[in-house]
């Protein structure tokens, strides 16, 4: 199933139960960046109207997010891989999608929208855990 035509590029989902909710999931857009736009502690995300649309606003069964990944300018450099570990550069920051506002999307209207995603929403084990739970404010770091 190619959930990207509804704006989603990845389905993240906990199978069993967890708290009051069993097999909790999300649906998150990805936006990858080499040279962030990082403006008093948030990060500058620009989206297309049409695209913001399919994530944004209230009213989704599974609740959808924006991700926004920081990348290494050198494609090489984007995992680093040996028999240890595998380390994936540099870091990915979440913003929850269901409180923003469906942009109007008409010919005078802009075709595009600056997000902010905070700093302080750096994606990691835990936050996913909470983002899966519901826990928005165990999310943050």
């Amino acid at each position: 199933m190619n959930l990207d035509l509804d704006g989603v590029d990845w389905q993240i989902a906990q199978a069993g139960p967890r708290g009051t909710v069993r097999s909790p999931k999300i649906e998150c857009q990805v936006k990858a960046k080499s040279k962030p736009d990082l403006q008093d502690d948030s990060y500058r995300v620009r989206l297309e109207v049409g695209g913001y649309n399919k994530i944004a606003g209230e009213g989704f069964q599974i609740p959808r997010f924006l991700f926004m990944v920081t990348v290494p300018d050198k494609v090489s450099d984007y995992a680093v891989c040996t028999h240890e570990a595998m380390r994936l550069g540099t870091a990915g920051y979440w913003l929850q999608m269901g409180d923003k506002p469906v942009a109007p999307a008409g010919d005078e209207d802009p075709k595009s929208i600056v997000l902010h995603v905070p700093r302080r929403n750096l994606l990691t084990a835990d936050s996913l855990g909470a983002l899966l739970a519901g826990d928005l404010e165990g999310a943050t770091s």
